[in-house]
């Protein structure tokens, strides 16, 4: 008889189905922000805005580039008729944040894209973006020992 009582009764559980469900605070994950700061994207995209939307566009971003501490920034300003991409430069020249801007390479935009190095040379340690020398070629880094 205890055969049959055992057959009518539920099957017994592995221990790992016998688990309780998490709670849904720990079932969707959000980012937390560190130390009060948001996230940055290293590219803006200035497509479809106007010449004076661009120049503050491209200030703010700036501002919370440098302020994120990245090395380098990129402008997607595309082709087109050339106004985006004259006036990106003129705000990168001008601007005091950047160290310097080129085009970008052939792989990653090309003339449709600008890159701008961050300079935080008077602004707060001393630091350079890339490592570079005063001849603005990069330091290379030491290889470990083993």
């Amino acid at each position: 008889m205890p055969l049959v009582r055992q057959l009518d009764e539920s099957p017994a559980m592995s221990p790992k189905r016998r688990r309780r469900p998490r709670p849904a605070t720990e079932q969707e994950w959000t980012p937390t922000r560190a130390r009060g700061l948001d996230p940055v994207e290293i590219e803006i995209d200035l497509h479809g805005m106007r010449a004076q939307e661009a120049v503050h566009a491209i200030e703010r971003h700036l501002q919370r580039c440098h302020d994120a501490r990245l090395h380098v920034s990129r402008i997607n300003h595309g082709h087109g008729t050339g106004v985006l991409k004259q006036i990106a430069r003129e705000a990168l020249s001008n601007n005091p944040l950047v160290a310097r801007h080129y085009p970008a390479s052939y792989g990653d935009g090309g003339d449709g894209v600008t890159i701008a190095e961050m300079d935080y040379g008077g602004h707060g340690g001393g630091h350079r973006a890339f490592n570079r020398r005063a001849n603005n070629s990069i330091v290379p880094k030491a290889l470990p020992r083993k």
